[in-house]
């Protein structure tokens, strides 16, 4: 609080309460609002009237928004300024940024590799193979739980095996998930159960997630690690780089293989979809290996690290993690799915979901970095909130606009929702390492997959009530619910001055 705010303050008490008392009566505008929003979209989803449905949305994004800029003028004793973090001093500094520029690339890599199975399932019935919806979506989220179980491990082995043979390792590895969808896609009879295990095999790539933020926590101080940690997460655009890079090149032969016609005669070289990456994959590698260095510390045992999961914040950030992260590995693993079967019909034509599913990632992966510098600055525990408090309000509202008519409201609401949630995730992994110092790398290998098993139960979740009902509508609102869970023990533990772990 400014001195002059406090004299104010001193001065006039009564102006504080009723600053106080305004605050309180938007907070309560907003939540009836969002029972309005939530009544007047489900009604809209099944076929009610729809008049009220657009002036209770912006009605809510406005109250929303002013409440959120509201907070910043909570009066004492409700608010008091961000607790310091003590400052650290800044060793090997250019070996830290270069070891974090080539972190992000090979991690945009890593995310690349992940997500070749939420671009090729679009694709397989064209070229010939005879799956059924809830097939297509569990290859499009099997990868995720290979992924999440390894980020544990992934996290525990660059402190005991070192920064730089971990990384250059998991890096190498990645030829094998490439390799194996290569070769099993090429092949329209190939049975499901192989490309499901392939899926399945993909899901390493996703490890490599735990194995890079470790790395780079090791290397930067304190009061730089959420920026430093929000920078390496601008390789979630890996997401984004595969689904925009695969339907291009699976339309044209990089080798001399087998191909598959679709319907209409036209020639998909599905296997490219895999291969294209394999070169990237020993270019990264060799930087790792080259243009970095092992951090220097003495190594921990595995056992030692296992610690953190005895920490009670170990398991509240991961539910936090758990909402942001899986929402961005879910919308972008399904939306493309979403958008063929919900708005196929579309007035005009139905929209290309491989030209739309993309950005979601992409503002995903830019609202990352910003989460990571606004923690620094503003306090994790605010930008959080503010993150959470997004995404609830967008998932009650994504329900209201389900109609093949309104794909361009669903897309303004997926892109909130997607910013929304690379800003927390952001945020999240500035408070690990101030109220987890002792196991940082072991704790983020847990907090992240758990996160990533976000991203593996939503698009089941979606894929059943869209096959049930023909609208992921209960999807998304269970997902607004489960946010405002996550908003008021975010509040408790991070945003409420008087937590001690308040940051």
């Amino acid at each position: 609080m400014s001195i002059r705010r406090s004299a104010q303050t001193q001065a006039h008490p009564s102006k504080t309460n009723t600053l106080l008392l305004a605050i309180i009566c938007i907070f309560i505008l907003i939540l009836t609002m969002q029972i309005w929003l939530l009544t007047v979209s489900l009604n809209s989803s099944l076929e009610g009237v729809e008049s009220l449905k657009w002036p209770a949305f912006w009605i809510s994004l406005v109250l929303f928004g002013s409440g959120t800029i509201l907070l910043r003028y909570l009066p004492q004793p409700l608010r008091q300024p961000q607790r310091l973090t003590a400052h650290e001093t800044f060793l090997n500094a250019a070996l830290a940024w270069r070891t974090l520029g080539i972190s992000t690339v090979a991690l945009t890599l890593s995310f690349g590799v992940w997500f070749m199975w939420s671009v090729i399932p679009i694709r397989l019935v064209d070229a010939g193979f005879k799956l059924t919806l809830p097939q297509l979506f569990w290859l499009t989220s099997t990868p995720v739980i290979l992924g999440s179980i390894l980020r544990i491990p992934y996290g525990l082995i660059v402190s005991t095996f070192g920064s730089r043979r971990s990384y250059a390792a998991v890096t190498l590895l990645l030829l094998l998930p490439c390799l194996a969808t290569g070769f099993a896609v090429r092949d329209a009879n190939t049975p499901f159960w192989i490309l499901l295990a392939c899926s399945a095999l993909t899901g390493i790539a996703g490890a490599n997630f735990a194995t890079s933020m470790g790395v780079v926590n090791l290397w930067f101080p304190k009061q730089k690690q959420g920026t430093a940690l929000g920078i390496n997460g601008l390789g979630n655009i890996g997401v984004t780089v595969a689904q925009f890079t695969i339907p291009v090149v699976i339309g044209f032969s990089l080798l001399q293989s087998s191909d598959v016609s679709t319907a209409s005669g036209k020639t998909l070289h599905l296997e490219n979809a895999a291969f294209i990456w394999i070169p990237f994959i020993l270019l990264c590698t060799a930087a790792i290996w080259f243009g970095t260095k092992d951090f220097p510390a003495p190594a921990k045992t595995l056992g030692s690290q296992l610690s953190a999961g005895k920490r009670l914040h170990t398991w509240v950030l991961s539910l936090l993690y758990f909402l942001t992260f899986g929402c961005f590995v879910a919308m972008g693993a399904s939306l493309p799915l979403i958008i063929k079967e919900v708005f196929g019909n579309a007035p005009g034509g139905a929209p290309n979901p491989l030209l739309y599913a993309p950005w979601a990632a992409a503002i995903a992966t830019v609202m990352r970095p910003l989460g990571g510098w606004l923690a620094d600055k503003m306090g994790a525990g605010f930008i959080t909130a503010i993150s959470i408090g997004t995404m609830a309000l967008g998932g009650f509202s994504l329900s209201a606009f389900l109609k093949p008519e309104e794909f361009t409201g669903f897309f303004t609401i997926i892109l909130i929702v997607c910013g929304a949630a690379g800003l927390g995730n952001g945020s999240v992994f500035k408070i690990i390492p101030l109220v987890l110092p002792k196991e940082p790398a072991a704790a983020i290998g847990i907090v992240s997959c758990i996160g990533a098993f976000g991203g593996f139960i939503p698009p089941l979740l979606l894929g059943w009530t869209t096959h049930q009902w023909g609208t992921p509508a209960w999807a998304y609102t269970g997902m607004a619910l489960f946010a405002l869970v996550c908003f008021a023990v975010n509040a408790w533990f991070y945003l409420r001055r008087s937590s001690p772990t308040y940051c």
